[in-house]
């Protein structure tokens, strides 16, 4: 158990970086292009779902001390339903990915390697993907607590820096209640990644007061995203929406600071290290919940069938930004939010039925 857990901190650092990746990229323009400067509104709402998921998975584990997800599903619910939850986040999970490849590939292409094939991208990310699922989650947790000063160094100056000479003042109240409502429900699909407590809940070590220091990495997260927001549409007042990769952008708005020349390179590496390490993370969620509804199917059989899987899928459905919004704002949102709901659902079920052997 020991080899095999993580302790609090280090399960912190897994919800900082899932909370943070996947919001600072493409989010923030298509939000202000559905809702204007009030797309702060949509992100603070969708953000108390994720202190929603964190509370609850708080309560879940105060709760069940030893037990693991699947564990608590099947002795309240049966082992159909507890398939039927698993085959759901399953596939929610593999469109996490899919979402996060997309975006992080078109980002890189068009920045950096512009006239690359896919392969060169497939083989950089694969075989990290699938050394993160092998490894021990503890063995995950140590990496990432390595290397989280710089990550954190990295995130501080790509928050910070942009708010440097800034005099430019967006319109409020551009937007109307239904425009925030739409934006909320079409960007859903960027959201939800806290649910990952819920997956390894067996394997963290919790003791009496660690709720508070897993509440203060998830809200740290949650500040640096407000900030990286306000700084891009203080940047770009009145044309956010044409601007697509955010903290590429606001440091792009800075061609020199200090005389140390192009500073946008250091989003670059923060991007680099935040997606490797949040593919890794969606990728050993997404095997826990495949041999959980396949229990018979060994784990090295499931990472090489999703490797096929996903390899294909690359090449045949989605490569470029416009199918990757396409995709994350007309079909995701229909997958992850039916999805958040029904796990919500029936862990506060779990929270309010007593246990069989009380």
């Amino acid at each position: 158990m020991n080899e095999k857990s993580v302790n609090i901190w280090q399960i912190g650092i897994i919800l900082f970086i899932v909370l943070l990746a996947n919001k600072i990229l493409l989010l923030p323009s298509l939000v202000f292009k559905d809702a204007n400067f009030e797309g702060l509104i949509t992100i603070t709402i969708l953000f108390l779902i994720e202190i929603g998921i964190i509370t609850l998975f708080i309560f879940l584990k105060r709760k069940y001390k030893t037990l693991s997800f699947a564990q608590i599903l099947r002795e309240k619910f049966g082992n159909w339903l507890k398939i039927i939850i698993f085959l759901l986040l399953a596939i929610f999970f593999v469109c996490k990915i899919l979402l996060l490849y997309n975006v992080t590939y078109a980002f890189f292409n068009e920045l950096i390697y512009k006239e690359s094939s896919p392969l060169l991208y497939l083989v950089c990310f694969v075989p990290i993907m699938t050394y993160f699922v092998f490894c021990p989650l503890r063995t995950m947790g140590r990496t990432l607590q390595i290397f989280f000063p710089v990550i954190l160094v990295l995130t501080i100056f790509c928050t910070f820096l942009p708010f440097v000479g800034l005099n430019s003042t967006p319109l409020l109240f551009q937007s109307s209640a239904s425009g925030v409502f739409f934006s909320i429900l079409k960007h859903s699909a960027a959201f939800g990644d806290s649910i990952i407590l819920l997956l390894f809940i067996d394997k963290i070590e919790y003791k009496e007061g660690d709720g508070k220091k897993i509440y203060f990495m998830a809200l740290l997260a949650i500040l640096f995203v407000f900030l990286i927001f306000l700084s891009f549409y203080f940047s770009y007042t009145y044309t956010a929406s044409f601007h697509s990769y955010a903290i590429f952008e606001i440091l792009g708005n800075i061609k020199s600071f200090g005389g140390i020349g192009r500073v946008d390179v250091i989003s670059l590496i923060l991007v680099m290290f935040l997606t490797y390490f949040q593919f890794g993370i969606f990728f050993k969620a997404y095997t826990n919940c495949f041999c959980e509804v396949f229990t018979r199917i060994n784990a090295k059989f499931a990472v090489i069938l999703f490797d096929v899987l996903f390899v294909v899928l690359i090449n045949f459905v989605v490569l470029n930004l416009e199918k990757a919004v396409m995709f994350a704002e007309n079909f995701f949102p229909y997958i992850s939010m039916p999805t958040i709901i029904i796990v919500l659902l029936f862990v506060a079920i779990s929270l309010l039925r007593r246990r069989k052997n009380e």
